[in-house]
């Protein structure tokens, strides 16, 4: 499977249809706002690049964090690419630029693990320049993303079977760029609760990939020394009870470390409720039926799909 570390792909997404019209519209500005910094900060090609983590990570950060902002735009229609952002600060400066270098680390792994791949070597090409301005802004988010990517491959390379551990190693360089990012303002209970999306997020993939990794012959914790193999959608059905576990552990674990900082929200409860009780496991049911949604760079480039939709059509 890929080895990004610390990206997450639609599997964090709310179910729309159980929240308000404003929550929605509320939830769907974040997005939006992501989009807007990408292309204001980077140009038009990069904002292929937002994914619905980042999303989160703007909602819940901006939820937090004392200097935090309710974003609540009127519906931009079409065109809403050209709106100009509704916020300027350098907690968005500082989560666009992560997006763009995990977009790069994504691509890295792509070109590595498919035999210098053109078509990850084009993505790479459309996003250089903003490749190269975000490592020249932040260096030290580069090293750390690239420091997880070969630790990971280090483990990889022990045929290690728990897609926990493979979890928690793919997590930890997100939080190590958000220690980077926001200092003493987060702590170990934030940290936890990301670490946990980061196993989630892990697993997820590794399932959702488990067809195109086995053809490939790449590492997937779920296909070390199983040579009875044959393909995605007979796997589940023969472990649909180990899958069904180890998917609400992952969810129970970060449920369980949301409760704790709940509290300490200042808006957007619901929405950030929303994402976590039941848009979870409305994920891991997709993955599960084998739904493919979501467009990003990597996967337009490459000719996959990634997870999860626009948000007006969730």
């Amino acid at each position: 499977m890929s080895t990004d570390t610390g990206t997450m792909f639609g599997y964090t997404i709310p179910v729309e249809g159980l929240l308000s019209n404003d929550d929605r519209r509320i939830y769907r500005s974040y997005y939006c706002e992501t989009c807007h910094h990408l292309r204001e900060e980077y140009g038009y090609i990069p904002t292929l690049t937002v994914n619905y983590e980042m999303t989160f990570a703007n909602l819940f950060f901006n939820s937090i964090l004392d200097e935090g902002k309710l974003i609540d735009n009127k519906p931009g229609g079409f065109l809403c690419i050209f709106r100009h952002s509704a916020s300027d600060d350098e907690l968005m400066h500082k989560l666009t630029a992560y997006t763009i270098l995990v977009a790069k680390n994504s691509l890295v792994d792509d070109v590595a693990d498919n035999n210098n791949d053109l078509k990850g070597k084009l993505g790479l090409l459309a996003l250089n320049p903003a490749i190269r301005n975000a490592c020249k802004e932040f260096p030290e988010y580069d090293r750390v993303i690239m420091e997880g990517y070969e630790e990971l491959r280090r483990i990889e390379g022990t045929g290690e079977k728990d897609p926990f551990i493979m979890g928690r190693y793919s997590a930890q360089s997100m939080l190590d760029v958000f220690d980077l990012m926001l200092g003493n303002r987060i702590d170990d209970d934030i940290r936890e609760l990301f670490r946990g999306f980061g196993i989630w997020a892990y697993i997820m993939d590794a399932i959702e990939d488990l067809d195109e990794d086995h053809k490939e012959g790449q590492y997937n914790p779920f296909l070390v020394d199983n040579d009875s193999f044959h393909d995605k959608k007979q796997f589940i059905r023969d472990n649909i009870f180990m899958i069904g576990e180890i998917m609400g552990k992952a969810i129970k674990d970060i449920q369980d470390s949301y409760a704790v900082v709940r509290p300490r929200l200042r808006f957007n409860h619901n929405i950030i409720d929303n994402i976590i009780n039941v848009g979870l496991s409305a994920s891991a049911h997709r993955i599960i039926r084998g739904d493919k949604m979501d467009f990003s760079l990597k996967n337009m480039l490459n000719g996959r799909m990634n997870r999860g939709l626009p948000p007006s059509s969730i």
